[in-house]
């Protein structure tokens, strides 16, 4: 059975670049412009969220915070990805499991992603 990721990004290119290259790999995506999926988040059970920083409406890090301070869905593993150069303390701030720095190349998004789907 596919491992269930959730995709969100706001570029719509990215997005579906990432949704095609994660379905390739035998995910399954679901895939969303903005956080609003994250309100059904243990509905969905995924075993990855995959969370721009920059969204239109709400930083994916606050987003990331929520989640992970609430008991019910801390366990979510959250990769943040954003171009910002202090990802990485952005990412450890809001307890982020992992980063991804943007422009990322498709074999270190396949290989970040495995780790938490394996």
């Amino acid at each position: 059975m596919a491992k269930k990721v959730i995709v969100i990004e706001d570029n719509r290119d990215i997005l579906d670049l990432m949704q095609y290259i994660l379905e390739d790999e035998g995910s399954e995506v679901i895939s969303s412009v903005d956080g609003s999926v994250l309100g059904k988040v243990e509905q969905h059970a995924p075993a990855l969220i995959v969370l721009d920083n920059s969204l239109t409406n709400e930083k994916g890090s606050s987003l990331c915070r929520k989640l992970k301070s609430n008991p019910s869905t801390a366990k979510y593993p959250i990769i943040l990805v954003s171009a910002m150069n202090e990802i990485k303390d952005v990412a450890k701030e809001c307890l982020a499991d992992a980063y991804l720095s943007k422009p990322f190349d498709i074999n270190e998004l396949i290989a970040i992603v495995k780790q938490y789907i394996a």
